[in-house]
């Protein structure tokens, strides 16, 4: 990746994360209403519930989403073709996402099961939300998508607030989740409709949707395992130790998600540039998966160190003391923060490159390996042992991608290349552990500072990746 479209692709990430950062301060807001209006019983319930919709989502997508950006990304010609057979395709598969959930919570969650409908309308909206947004990457005109992002944010807010008002029971709040994706769905037909002349309608060409679903069903393996293991351990906690641990650890899951979407959002928007260069030249792609993996790592590193040294204050400050045993768990899942977010760039570069296959591969051992952990882990340490279980699972994936890209792309100096990152970040979490009882926003600054001023002393950026930097945050 040359630096003009290195420093264009920045810019649009930069976008993206500034108003995902935004809308997360309002969605992080809506779980700490939850969880203090729910307890920990009935949060637990809205989680399980929410891992369900999760899990069978994938089915409602199969991969077509990103084969979708992929490779319109290459060929804008393609654009009515796809989006019309997957409006349709999308539509059908839902269905059968119905029937799969149904089945799912009869069978594993039956206090669950009278709430099929409410879900089923979650994962309905969910889907068409994500598939419509997608055309904002493929155009890249991410202005809308973080238009979109930040009114979806503030109307989830709004709504969450009016349902406490009138004592909502837990599962209202699945519709009100609901109709915030409902909003985004409307935006981006406007859009798409009447500001780019687009028509949207729904086809289904038998032989398009298998040519196309050949591509995504691999890639969907992938994903469907990895999501999988990143929701397993909630349904087996559940099922073992009940909703009260699964309160728990939601409540310090949700620290982590609180970031997670960083690297997804930097990548969906790296994700239409890795699909071009990778078409035409290798040197590119390979600076292009080099830059990411670095710039992932240079922002993770810090708020791994800095949850895990602040849990103490992070949790009660949030959800209150009757959240206390969320503490350790939070702990034990901090260093899966710097884990996912440069696993992120090894699953976006093996999509660009073709190798979904591959990917599924990686995705199935680590599944193994979840799986494994989940059952020796849970039965004697709850849910501390479940979240020990995440972040052994996102090592295990990190050592796969690492070794996957070095096979069919060039190897990454791991050390060489974040080396100086891990020692700033070190700097930081030394200084900030004799003051982590001091009020928060404290602690917040005075890491920040100490850690870019270690990036500075140490040189942890070079010539070139400043100069990416000016341009893209600079450049208009």
């Amino acid at each position: 990746m040359g630096e003009r479209l290195a420093s264009k692709t920045l810019r649009n990430s930069a976008l993206v994360v500034g108003a995902r950062a935004l809308a997360k301060l309002a969605v992080f807001a809506v779980v700490v209403l939850l969880v203090r209006h729910l307890g920990d019983e009935r949060f637990g319930r809205f989680a399980t519930m929410v891992v369900y919709v999760t899990l069978v989502g994938v089915m409602a997508d199969l991969g077509l989403q990103t084969v979708f950006i992929r490779d319109v990304s290459r060929d804008r010609g393609e654009f009515r073709r796809y989006l019309s057979n997957l409006v349709g395709t999308r539509f059908v598969l839902s269905l059968a996402a119905l029937l799969l959930l149904a089945g799912a919570l009869r069978l594993f969650a039956p206090v669950l099961f009278p709430y099929t409908i409410a879900a089923f309308v979650l994962l309905l909206t969910t889907s068409y939300s994500s598939l419509l947004r997608a055309v904002f990457y493929i155009r890249g005109r991410l202005l809308y998508e973080a238009v979109a992002i930040v009114a979806e944010a503030i109307l989830l807010l709004g709504l969450t607030l009016a349902a406490i008002n009138r004592g909502a029971s837990w599962d209202v709040f699945l519709w009100v989740y609901s109709a915030g994706y409902v909003f985004t769905c409307v935006f981006a037909i406007a859009i798409i409709r009447w500001r780019w002349n687009e028509p949207i309608e729904a086809r289904l060409d038998p032989a398009f949707v298998r040519r196309v679903l050949a591509a995504g069903v691999p890639l969907a393996l992938g994903f469907t395992i990895t999501t999988v293991y990143a929701q397993l351990d909630v349904v087996l906690l559940q099922a073992l130790k009940g909703f009260q641990m699964v309160g728990w650890y939601a409540a310090a899951n949700r620290f982590i998600d609180a970031v997670a979407w960083i690297p997804q959002s930097a990548m969906g928007a790296v994700f239409p540039a890795l699909s071009l260069v990778a078409a035409t030249e290798s040197r590119r792609l390979i600076f292009a998966y080099e830059k990411s993996f670095k710039m992932l790592a240079i922002v993770a590193l810090p708020l791994a160190v800095g949850i895990s040294v602040t849990a103490d204050s992070l949790v009660p400050l949030a959800f209150g003391h009757a959240f206390d045993q969320s503490i350790p768990a939070l702990r034990i899942l901090a260093p899966s923060i710097a884990l996912l977010f440069v696993n992120n760039a090894f699953i976006y570069t093996l999509t660009a490159i073709n190798r979904q296959v591959d990917f599924t591969r990686l995705s199935l051992a680590t599944l193994v390996v979840n799986v494994a952990l989940n059952l020796l882990l849970i039965p004697p340490y709850g849910y501390l042992g479940a979240a020990a279980a995440s972040t052994l699972t996102e090592a295990a994936l990190f050592a796969g991608g690492l070794w996957l890209l070095r096979r069919q792309l060039a190897p990454l100096r791991v050390v060489g290349s974040t080396g100086r990152a891990i020692a700033s970040a070190a700097v930081m979490g030394g200084v900030l552990y004799p003051i982590r009882s001091w009020p928060l926003a404290i602690v917040v600054i005075v890491g920040a500072a100490v850690y870019l001023a270690a990036l500075f002393a140490l040189r942890a950026l070079d010539a070139e990746e400043w100069s990416i930097l000016r341009s893209g945050l600079m450049a208009r």
